[in-house]
């Protein structure tokens, strides 16, 4: 499947860490765009996107547009996704699968976070990502995307966290 965005979008909006290692982001982007950006997108616009990016950059890509004469701006479906994606890299890039279990990557120079740091910064980043999203759902309904359905914008499920043992 196609990825909506890089590393390099990320970094306009998040602090990202410079790495030639993208496998793992690029699991955390396809996860936001499945499960955090097809549910408020509605399925038809979300297949459009996938296949045909190119078609939509003033959606992706965002800018000022009018509407009732007023100038508005849409901040663009990049920024929502880049928030969603930074949210998922901060819990999850430090997990890794190994041949004989998963471990969480440590090393002798630094510290990892601990779980209700990345917790917090997760949730602000997610909130954050609703925010922007609702800038470019009221680009969608102002005007009148053909391919959007507002019915189909559900808020993606929020990730729980509980402490075991």
């Amino acid at each position: 499947m196609q990825l909506l965005i890089t590393r390099s979008d990320i970094a306009q909006y998040r602090q990202i860490s410079k790495t030639p290692n993208t496998d793992k982001l690029n699991e955390m982007i396809l996860d936001a765009q499945i499960q955090d950006l097809a549910p408020l997108l509605g399925e038809k616009l979300y297949n459009k996107i996938i296949f045909a990016p190119q078609d939509y950059t003033e959606l992706m890509d965002g800018g000022t547009y009018d509407h009732k004469g007023e100038t508005y701006t849409n901040y663009g479906l990049k920024m929502v996704l880049s928030y969603f994606a930074y949210a998922r890299h901060i819990i999850f890039s430090s997990v890794t699968d190994t041949p004989y279990s998963v471990v969480e990557k440590l090393n002798d120079s630094s510290r990892t976070a601990d779980t209700s740091a990345k917790k917090a910064i997760y949730t602000l980043n997610r909130d954050n990502a609703f925010k922007i999203w609702e800038n470019v759902k009221n680009y969608l309904l102002r005007t009148s995307h053909p391919d959007f359905d507002c019915k189909g914008s559900s808020t993606p499920q929020r990730l729980r966290f509980t402490k075991i043992g």
